[in-house]
């Protein structure tokens, strides 16, 4: 897993994810809650085709790759619109577009589904409503339930957004607002030929339980995979001091930045094992 960074502009961000599209979504989920809570419908009905349109710029900012596995979605499994906190729970961020990554199927599915472990108290606070919610209070409640991924600094804001993240504490990593490198290290196994994401100090021991149960960071595809690359990685690396070939030499150093670069298959990993070996 690497930080991802999203891009944000009109060309990038739908309109429909923006401004008063988003707005009349907002207002859309509030009066399903509403209903809810008033006996009228059995759940909070959800378009899954809204969010679906996202998916071509989700893939771009995390390079085709699974924002969580790292692994290629072309080969691995067909990639999703990942809700990072789950609509079942969070019903109110299921269409906003900051609750949202590129992610594989079997990464989604599989393995995360609705589960989301926190360490905080409390979950991320959601609108006050009721079954006596007046019309007139959800058209108050419109566009500070969550952030405009544009107009950032209005409404609620990304920085509230951002802030009650880390109030949660979750144990599942958001690439794009946590650091994944600050608590996942990798271990190389040359008897199994495997590589495993571990964690980089004991205290987020539980981060990459939450990633092994919930991610499957750690499934045996995976650690297969990865070793496979880090054994490449690793040999580029070490024929470096015995290169004399000065036009050679510059060709894998060229090779090994392009297996730390972002689109790069188990980039995180491949910039793990280079800190380390130098």
């Amino acid at each position: 897993m690497i930080p991802l960074q999203r891009e944000r502009t009109v060309k990038a961000v739908s309109t429909k994810f923006r401004g008063p599209k988003k707005s009349a979504k907002d207002k859309e989920l509030l009066l399903a809650q509403r209903d809810f809570l008033r006996g009228l419908s059995a759940e909070v009905p959800f378009q899954s085709t809204f969010w679906k349109t996202a998916k071509t710029q989700l893939k771009k900012e995390s390079g085709g790759k699974c924002a969580y596995c790292e692994a290629n979605t072309e080969i691995v499994a067909h990639g999703d619109v990942e809700h990072y906190r789950p609509k079942s729970v969070y019903w109110w961020l299921a269409y906003t577009y900051d609750n949202y990554l590129y992610a594989c199927q079997i990464c989604n599915q599989v393995y995360k589904s609705d589960n989301f472990p926190i360490a905080g108290t409390a979950l991320l606070q959601g609108p006050t409503i009721s079954a006596t919610t007046t019309d007139a209070e959800i058209d108050q409640l419109v566009g500070q339930i969550s952030p405009d991924p544009l107009a950032v600094d209005t409404e609620y804001t990304l920085a509230s957004y951002v802030a009650e993240h880390r109030k949660e504490m979750a144990f599942l990593l958001n690439p794009y607002f946590d650091d994944p490198s600050e608590y996942l290290a990798y271990e190389a196994d040359d008897a199994t030929k495997e590589v495993r994401v571990i964690p980089t100090k004991p205290e987020y021991a539980g981060h990459v339980k939450a990633a092994e149960d919930y991610y499957g960071l750690n499934r045996i595809e995976l650690r297969n995979y990865r070793y496979k690359t880090y054994k490449t990685y690793q040999l580029f690396k070490r024929s470096l001091s015995r290169l004399t070939d000065e036009r050679l030499k510059a060709d894998v150093l060229e090779q090994l930045k392009e297996m730390r670069a972002d689109d790069y298959l188990f980039a995180g990993m491949n910039r793990y094992f280079d800190v380390q070996s130098s």
